[in-house]
């Protein structure tokens, strides 16, 4: 149980985890980001709707789905999100060699075992 702490201490200290943080509250408190991640959701919610009365490939949906398209495409071309998005890949990769090499064994199912 020590380690668990000793890794969680190491993982909260690790200057990668410190910039994911700082870059998360940076792009959080933007009002420029804000603003995209609003039109985009708002996006994302005609889109739902109008699936609800037309089919995927529909004149209607193809213009939402287009509209949903570049709401995400602003959104993710932000500086900050790109930045943020740099960050969170560096500190992911960490947390898979940490499940790979540390809880691999513990991933194995017995009744998979059994069959």
């Amino acid at each position: 149980m020590k380690e668990a702490y000793a890794l969680k201490e190491l993982m909260e200290t690790d200057e990668r985890v410190i910039k994911l943080k700082k870059d998360e509250e940076e792009m959080e408190n933007n009002e420029e980001v804000m603003r995209l991640s609003y039109v985009f959701s708002c996006a994302q919610n005609e889109y739902n709707d109008i699936l609800k009365h037309f089919k995927a490939d529909s004149e209607e949906a193809k213009k939402y789905q287009k509209k949903l398209y570049e709401a995400k495409t602003n959104l993710d071309s932000h500086p900050l999100v790109r930045k943020y998005l740099q960050s969170y890949q560096e500190v992911r990769l960490i947390y898979n060699k940490i499940q790979k090499e540390i809880f691999k064994p513990f991933n194995s199912h017995e009744c998979n075992e059994k069959r």
